[in-house]
């Protein structure tokens, strides 16, 4: 990831701020604000199902959301549209898991989702969410029943501007 780097502030006694959005659809740009740095994070996939047997068998969790940054310019009290990447479901024994969904914000890049994980033949645990890795857990199993994979953990907007 890139370091960003801000316009040159007119007075040295600018204040930072920093918010993460997790819900919502329109964020409305602070008075003085005239750049914002934004941190995108796409869903997490779910991780796979598993069918069971009798063998130790394991499937593979999902993948996480790509993370883009993007400097973009904006006009104080305008509203910015949004939208935040939900994690994939987690497969069942019958079925992988799905991609987590992309999250946008109106003037940067979109940040896609992760793919879901494959269904190999014990449920996985929710993905965590975290940039690093929001991926859905896989599922795995030491024989007898089966399970579902993890669910990926929600996508988020990290927004860094200075007043």
């Amino acid at each position: 990831m890139g370091v960003s780097v801000f316009p040159a502030a007119s007075a040295a006694s600018k204040t930072r701020y920093a918010e993460t959005l997790t819900s919502g659809t329109s964020w409305t740009v602070p008075a003085g604000v005239t750049y914002v740095n934004a941190l995108l994070v796409g869903g997490g996939g779910g991780g796979g199902g598993c069918g069971g047997g009798t063998a130790s068998l394991s499937s593979s969790p999902g993948s996480p959301g790509s993370s883009i940054e993007s400097n973009v310019a904006t006009t104080p009290g305008a509203s910015i549209a949004y939208a935040i990447g939900g994690g994939g479901t987690g497969g069942t024994t019958t079925t992988s898991g799905s991609a987590g969904g992309s999250t946008t914000f109106t003037g940067a890049t979109t940040a896609t989702g992760g793919n879901g994980g494959h269904k190999t033949d014990i449920t996985g645990a929710t993905g965590s969410v975290s940039y690093a890795n929001n991926g859905g857990q896989n599922s795995s199993t030491q024989g007898g029943g089966g399970g579902s994979g993890g669910v990926g953990g929600a996508g988020f907007i990290r927004l860094e501007y200075f007043i």
